[in-house]
């Protein structure tokens, strides 16, 4: 098995480089103990450790705490062979583990390696214990995490568990309206089919005739849905404004299919949509909440959510903002900032494998890129995701799209237009002046290096943005928008520079005059978005020269008059 990190480390030990410095989540130093016992004892705890996490190596012999090479290295002793240790882990560890075993001299002193991967299933020590490895940290690895791993790795599927439910309780309605789906995505060949061969076809019917549990899901009514799955349900509130009462509300438990449309019809209703006339005759659509990204967002908290966990799809709506939120944490390895590169691990398989076949959403793993593209595409900020362990809360910020980036996107080949990556780079260098490739990696949530390849492909193939010249020899060069693309999107633009002492006069003429100014008077007199205009008016604000007038708690329309600070006279 691969042991190069190891061999690295113990290239680089010594000269002030302790070993301890060295260890990583996959690497580990252990001296030996007082006895073979012992020894073994702690060499089975700290493989468990590893196997439950990503796999690793552990080098026997060194002290960790060692700053000097000579003193770092110890050595193993003779009694200590190859086969024994393996046997050893073997027979202290559950399931047993067959460890990946060599020695090593370094400096003439006898090393041992041993390596595990990752593991298949979780292990425990013969005592029972089960730990992981969370950066240098072995942790308990309770039955729930355990079960969590599983499921990442593909050996758990609540979905395709069966139910106890034979077909004839499934819904006639239902069919009717799955087989109406298969038919408009051009699966006739499934849609055609009798009930039961269309369940085997989907695997929705185990071999002995039961349900399984995505089929419920799809193919119940809702008494039944009530009866096989309790913790399954969803709800829907609309408030007019973030600090109003609910005008609109919804709660049910129907069939997924059924449940996905009725509440993306309760957003449709409400989305705020213009049109927007583009070169060439085509006509867009400017709106708040992009239709796709709404959808395949709400797909996911139901395909991606625990089942096993209390609680219900809870959609809160309003103009600021559109909040999905699902019970369940993100699938084991998963995390808000690796989303978009993670590989697929649906926490359902069986159930989102289902829906992918009826085109319900995006093939397996992409919807959340799609939901990121369709946002961005319109000139807003991409989804924003939180995991609380407990629940996965999904936020798309309000207000309508930018009309100036979205004409300058449709003008830019398809490739671009549709590419996440440059779509990322141009949405940051809206409200930056420049960017490299550090910086583009945690937006992109891809290596420095693989940021690099986007910004010189937007660069050399697109012709996007230039570099600088004080940085073009650095490895990482500082990019910018080119002079012709700047003012191709400058309507967009968010950090437009304005001389303060005439910004700030220009506002306080404005003020005099009309009694009051709004956000969108800003907007109108230094050609800014909105967010560059609520700054500007929040920075007046916080020095006292302008105060809000009357109640209201947000909004565009409020109206900002003389603070305690307002100048008193004409200068």
């Amino acid at each position: 098995m691969d042991q190069e990190e190891a061999n690295a480390a113990l290239t680089a030990l010594g000269k002030g480089t302790t070993a301890d410095s060295l260890e990583t989540e996959t690497l580990d130093f252990k001296l030996v103990a007082d006895s073979l016992k012992a020894t073994f004892n702690l060499l089975a705890d700290a493989l468990v450790c590893f196997v439950n996490a990503r796999g690793g190596t552990i080098v026997l012999g060194v002290d960790d705490k060692a700053s000097e090479r000579a003193n770092a290295l110890r050595g193993v002793p003779a009694a200590y062979t190859v086969d024994l240790i393996r046997k050893a882990i073997f027979d202290r560890t559950r399931p047993p583990l067959t460890a990946f075993v060599n020695e090593k001299f370094i400096d003439g002193v006898r090393l041992i390696l041993i390596t595990v991967p990752q593991g298949v299933m979780p292990h425990s020590t013969a005592a029972g214990l089960a730990t992981r490895r969370l950066g240098k940290e072995c942790l308990p690895f309770p039955p729930d995490q355990q079960r969590e791993v599983m499921i990442a790795r593909g050996q758990v599927d609540w979905s395709a568990d069966a139910s106890s439910i034979d077909i004839n309780r499934l819904s006639t309605l239902e069919f009717v309206r799955l087989r109406r789906i298969l038919a408009a995505s051009g699966r006739d060949h499934l849609a055609d089919l009798e009930d039961h061969a269309l369940l085997q076809a989907l695997r929705l019917i185990t071999p002995n005739g039961s349900i399984t549990n995505a089929g419920v899901l799809l193919l119940a009514d809702e008494p039944l849905i009530n009866q096989v799955v309790p913790g399954y349900g969803y709800s829907y509130q609309f408030r007019p404004s973030a600090g109003s009462e609910a005008t609109g509300r919804l709660r049910g438990s129907q069939p997924m299919i059924k449940a996905i449309q009725i509440l993306t019809d309760a957003i449709e209703t409400r989305r705020e949509v213009h049109p927007l006339n583009v070169a060439g005759g085509v006509q867009l659509q400017l709106t708040d909440y992009p239709g796709e990204a709404v959808r395949e967002l709400i797909i996911n908290a139901f395909i991606h959510r625990s089942y096993e966990t209390g609680g219900t799809v809870d959609i809160e709506h309003s103009p600021e903002h559109l909040i999905i939120t699902s019970p369940g944490g993100l699938v084991s390895g998963v995390t808000p900032s690796n989303i978009l590169t993670y590989p697929s691990t649906p926490r359902n398989r069986l159930l989102t494998e289902t829906v992918s076949i009826l085109q319900l959403a995006e093939r397996t793993g992409q919807g959340v890129d799609r939901a990121y593209r369709e946002m961005l595409r319109i000139g807003k900020e991409p989804p924003l995701f939180e995991d609380h362990a407990t629940l996965v809360r999904a936020t798309l910020a309000g207000g309508i799209g930018n009309s100036a980036f979205v004409r300058f996107i449709s003008d830019l080949p398809i490739r671009a237009g549709r590419d996440l990556n440059v779509l990322l780079a141009l949405s940051y260098l809206r409200h930056n002046s420049n960017l490299d490739a550090p910086k583009l990696s945690s937006a992109i949530q891809r290596t420095p290096a693989e940021a690099q390849e986007v910004l010189a492909t937007m660069a050399d193939e697109y012709d996007l943005l230039e570099m600088t010249r004080r940085t073009a020899s650095k490895p990482f060069p500082t990019y910018r928008l080119r002079s012709d693309v700047l003012a191709a999107m400058s309507r967009s633009i968010t950090y437009r520079r304005h001389n303060p002492r005439e910004t700030d006069q220009k506002v306080i003429d404005h003020v005099r005059e009309y009694g009051f100014v709004t956000n969108q008077t800003i907007r109108r007199l230094f050609d800014l978005h909105v967010y560059a205009a609520r700054d500007l008016l929040n920075a007046l604000r916080d020095r006292e020269v302008l105060e809000k007038i009357g109640d209201r708690r947000g909004g565009a329309g409020i109206r900002y008059g003389p603070g305690k600070k307002f100048p008193k006279g004409r200068s």
